[in-house]
């Protein structure tokens, strides 16, 4: 393990904050948790494991030891595939890129990532996400996960079961000594495209000239990646963390209640019926109707094209501009729709992790 001091955090966040680490190291392996682990107990400093810095905000220099996870090796199966096998697994480190994990598996053979293309970020944060777009989510193919526990420096696996998975959310925000080090995913030999959301078979019509029954893995990928990338901004061009607030669930009571003040309101029907049915919003729109689009001030903002995505737009902005900014526009909701939104990114203060 090679330990260096006082280290730039920029190039880690995909919000390109300016804030540091006391302490900095890579992990390439499991060994280098466990020296990493014994670095933290003998030291009592606190840790925080960066991936693809694509989900978090950093609003202090972090007064500990920040992990960069670089653990990246991937395993597909030995053998050729019959056209029979109905299962293709895969077994992934946690610092392998997600979206080249779905353009390897759709290049050999094998489909049910295809609509959580472009996904920024590392594998490892998949899970503890429970990643989802356009009708699918990680859950749907996870088999398992291999997890460090940095309390105890023990490695154990959970099935897919065990995850306590739910929208956005799984047992590793819970327990915030678990860091994922590998999943096993299964995915489809026989391809199923699951193209139930309107946008993609739009989409799929306009890049194919034709509406498809049955589009490809393949191509049901290339109509994601137009989509994503004409709804979100590139955090390389323009510094964000994406969707900023997850969408609310109400119930069919508060729907309708809103359904009738906000006719235009955007909302989907998620599980029930009758009094147990309830509605996923859409917060972006929720953002939008309040005319948060295209706010900017003191270097941070709401971008131009996308409520949902709160964006670096300074040299000198802070994390700090960031949460004062989120808690904003949480504020306005909650006054005009009566609905809580909540923060998608975790935060991260001077050690350890904060909320809004």
């Amino acid at each position: 393990m090679r330990l260096e001091a006082n280290v730039s955090l920029q190039r880690f966040n995909t919000l390109n904050l300016k804030v540091r680490a006391r302490h900095f190291v890579v992990i390439n392996n499991l060994e280098d948790l466990r020296e990493a682990n014994a670095f933290c107990e003998q030291n009592l400093c606190p840790w925080l494991l960066l991936g693809g810095g694509s989900n978090l905000v950093l609003t202090k220099d972090f007064d500990g030891l920040v992990m960069l996870m670089a653990m990246s090796n991937i395993a597909w199966p030995k053998e050729p595939l019959c056209e029979s096998d109905a299962k293709f697994e895969v077994v992934a480190e946690a610092g392998f890129e997600w979206d080249l994990l779905v353009q390897r598996s759709i290049e050999a053979g094998a489909s049910g990532l295809e609509n959580l293309s472009l996904i920024p970020g590392q594998v490892g944060a998949a899970p503890i996400q429970n990643i989802g777009a356009y009708g699918v989510e990680i859950k749907d193919c996870l088999k398992s996960v291999e997890v460090f526990d940095f309390k105890s420096a023990q490695v154990f696996t959970l099935l897919a079961d065990e995850c306590e998975f739910g929208y956005r959310d799984s047992i590793f925000k819970r327990k915030k000594n678990w860091i994922v080090t590998q999943v096993t995913l299964g995915l489809d030999r026989q391809h199923e495209p699951k193209i139930g959301y309107g946008v993609i078979k739009d989409t799929l019509a306009m890049l194919n000239d034709v509406a498809l029954k049955k589009p490809s893995a393949q191509q049901i990928r290339e109509a994601v990646i137009h989509i994503r990338r004409e709804k979100l901004p590139d955090p390389k061009t323009i510094p964000n963390v994406g969707s900023f607030f997850k969408n609310p669930l109400v119930t069919d009571k508060k729907y309708q209640e809103l359904a009738k003040n906000w006719p235009k309101l955007i909302a989907y029907p998620v599980q029930g019926d009758g009094e147990t049915q309830s509605y996923k919003l859409a917060a972006g729109w929720l953002i939008d109707q309040l005319g948060w689009k295209g706010f900017n001030k003191q270097g941070v903002g709401v971008h131009a094209n996308q409520a949902l995505v709160l964006v670096n737009t300074g040299v000198s902005s802070k994390g700090v501009d960031v949460m004062d900014l989120a808690q904003r526009i949480k504020e306005n909701v909650a006054a005009n729709f009566g609905v809580e939104l909540e923060v998608e990114p975790r935060l991260f203060g001077s050690r350890g992790e904060i909320y809004l």
